[in-house]
């Protein structure tokens, strides 16, 4: 029971300060030069249904450069600045789902990407993503893996 003065949790609060733990610790290794086991593994990261959006779409490609040429959590190929300190603004969006807006303060290289955040277990994965230039990535990958399956 809260004390006065102090805000109960609930199971939104609890969700949301889930999810800003599990986007610490992604960004936690995204940082210039740091070495790529900082990185966690997709199937850490993704949820299922952007996995195998991402499979589906290297197969389609075979011996090409699939959609996806970077980094999708930096919007970026190569980390060129640290990320570990990113603002993050996360929302109730529907049935075990969060948006997460990720913001960085560096104001010469503006740094934006959302984040739809889906429950996977006790934790989070991240279904899709969103930037200034792309409006959804999940969709994005799967528009080309379908294009490219009609072209041959």
């Amino acid at each position: 029971m809260a004390t006065p003065g102090e805000v109960a949790a609930t199971p939104a609060t609890d969700d949301i300060a889930s999810a800003r733990a599990f986007l610490a610790r992604i960004y936690a290794g995204y940082y210039p030069d740091a070495p790529l086991e900082t990185l966690l593994p997709g199937d850490e990261v993704y949820a299922p249904a952007f996995v195998a959006a991402l499979d589906a779409n290297q197969q389609v490609h075979p011996g090409e450069v699939p959609y996806l040429q970077g980094d999708p959590l930096c919007d970026c190929q190569d980390v060129a600045e640290d990320l570990r300190e990113l603002a993050f603004d996360i929302v109730p969006h529907g049935r075990d789902e969060l948006l997460a807006s990720a913001t960085g303060s560096n104001a010469e290289h503006p740094f934006q990407v959302q984040l739809t955040l889906q429950r996977h277990g006790d934790s989070w994965r991240v279904a899709d993503v969103a930037t200034p230039t792309e409006p959804s990535l999940l969709r994005a990958i799967v528009r080309d893996t379908e294009q490219v399956k009609r072209q041959q």
